[in-house]
């Protein structure tokens, strides 16, 4: 008898108008949203390869100061499916000694056109929980009203058939019939994959999407026993109907939204601004320590460099300066550099304070969320595909480490007080202020003073430097380093089984959700008015 019901409702729903507009809905906006997604997977590919190509070429260093690896990290396949957070976060961290990385840098989701870049765009499952979540609630919403309002809900009780069994079989129906849809819906995004040229899944992303499967079932099975509930506790289709929608529009749009608010009027934080002015007082701090160091140093004879730049993070490449300024360079270095590492914990501490208030906001905005079934199955799905927060985080996580393997190698090797971390010369070729006087100038002067003496009274001439330029001291036409045996950079996105653990809490509040939802179902269905 149960199957009978179930196959009634079923037959009724799938010769409705409702189930019509549903199944065209999907076969319209399905394609197109994974296609889009397609092609928003390639442009972001091939921002990732010119990224890549870029940091590699800047990885190509003539001195280890100038060593500071940039990681770009690849877009997730799955994001074609769910972009999470990917499309509002960076996708590069350049790893610096003087500050630990916080937060990736980069904007690869960026449009060409950034006048495109206010359009809202969606991916499968945010359109899938729409579409489908709807369509729940709409086989549901008169499951009893409407057989009420006809008059033969009272005619079917009279008879020896029970009320549950007539309630697990219009339950049955309405599954039998938003079952097909949600396959339907991941077969054709699916088929789509498969034969597009730009993207293949392994297997581990395709048991990800039977995962992913697994919990629109469930997530959709909530709002079908939440209609099931409505229509029972109503007696007109009408009034049914007006309440579901409005419980939709919260669920799916009201409640994210506020939970964000919520999260960020309940919780407070810093701004970047205060952040950025505590960092930039550890800096000039940092810079007095220096200069105050150097200036107690023993002074070099000849504070002269023929090829020299500079930059941020301790960055030198010199060349062409005498003995005993390499030898000032190499011991400020020793100063400066493992300096340089306690100010940056220093700034660590400041960060860490930063990142955990927003973490704490982001927390806060996510669990307030979780009122809303839908937004449980969209934050589960943006983590089976690892576009959600704790993949970002575990990417940064990486980084650090990789930044302190990268100092446990200049630390090892003694780099920060080798000549090596600021010349490409050789030591053993390393001149006087005079041997260069006297090379430079073709043997015309002998001394650093005998030169000096004679460009003073020539007002300041210093032509006859360039008589003579000595092989060698140009660092940029040396050699690049060799950093094959430098720590390199490897990345594990995290296990299918990792992700399931860090979602298991919310499947379970799904899953007692639905219990519940049903429950009362049941309950309501019992003592509902038949008249």
């Amino acid at each position: 008898m149960i199957l009978s019901i179930a196959l009634k409702e079923f037959y009724t729903n799938l010769v409705s108008a409702r189930f019509t507009i549903g199944f065209l809905l999907c076969l319209v906006l399905i394609p197109f949203t994974m296609l889009v997604s397609i092609n928003d997977y390639k442009t972001h590919q091939k921002a990732y390869e010119i990224e890549k190509k870029q940091a590699d070429k800047n990885n190509v260093v003539k001195v280890y100061s100038a060593l500071r690896p940039e990681i770009v990290k690849p877009p997730e396949k799955l994001s074609i499916f769910s972009r999470g957070i990917s499309n509002n976060v960076g996708n590069k961290v350049k790893i610096y000694f003087g500050i630990k990385p916080m937060l990736a840098e980069g904007r690869n989701t960026i449009r060409a056109n950034p006048l495109l870049n206010g359009y809202f765009s969606l991916d499968f499952v945010t359109v899938t929980a729409i579409i489908l979540s709807l369509l729940a609630l709409l086989f549901t919403y008169d499951s009893c009203t409407r057989e009420r309002e006809q008059g033969t809900l009272k005619l079917i009780l009279a008879s020896s058939l029970s009320r549950w069994e007539l309630l697990l079989g219009k339950i049955l129906g309405a599954a039998m019939t938003i079952l097909p849809v949600i396959l339907f819906c991941y077969l054709l995004s699916a088929l789509i994959i498969l034969f597009h040229p730009a993207v293949s899944f392994t297997a581990g992303e395709w048991l990800r999407i039977a995962v992913m499967i697994l919990t629109s079932i469930i997530c959709f099975t909530f709002f079908m026993f939440l209609g099931v509930f409505i229509s029972s506790r109503l007696r007109s289709s009408m009034t049914s109907i007006v309440v579901c929608l409005f419980i939709w529009v919260t669920t799916l749009f009201v409640i994210p939204n506020m939970a964000v608010y919520a999260g960020q009027s309940f919780v407070e934080r810093d701004t970047q601004e205060n952040l950025d002015f505590a960092l930039n007082d550890l800096d000039k701090e940092f810079r007095e320590k220096v200069t105050d160091y150097r200036m107690k140093m023993e002074n070099a004879d000849w504070h002269m460099n023929w090829n020299m730049s500079g930059g941020a993070d301790g960055y030198m490449l010199v060349g062409g300066s005498s003995k005993s300024l390499y030898e000032f360079y190499r011991t400020l270095n020793m100063f400066q550099e493992p300096l340089r590492l306690e100010y940056a914990d220093k700034k660590w501490s400041l960060q860490k304070v930063y990142i955990d208030k927003l973490d704490r906001q982001r927390i806060c905005a996510e669990r307030l969320a979780l009122i809303s079934p839908s937004e449980i199955f969209r934050q589960t799905a943006s983590s089976l595909c690892r576009t959600d927060v704790e993949s970002q985080y575990k990417f940064l996580e990486r980084a650090i480490e990789y930044r302190e393997e990268l100092i446990s190698y200049f630390n090892d090797k003694k780099l920060f007080e080798s000549f090596a971390y600021f010349t490409t010369e050789d030591p053993k070729t390393f001149k006087t202020a005079d041997e260069i006087i006297r090379i430079r100038t073709g043997g015309q002067f002998q001394t650093l003073s005998e030169f000096g003496e004679w460009s003073r009274t020539h007002n300041n001439d210093w032509s006859p430097l360039y008589k003579v330029d000595i092989p060698g001291t140009n660092p940029w036409e040396a050699e690049p380093l060799n950093i094959s045996h430098v720590p390199q950079f490897r990345f594990k996105p995290a296990e299918l089984f990792d992700n399931l653990k860090q979602s298991l809490g919310k499947l379970v509040v799904l899953i007692l959700g639905c219990i519940i939802m049903f429950f009362l179902s049941f309950i309501s269905f019992t003592r509902y008015d038949v008249r």
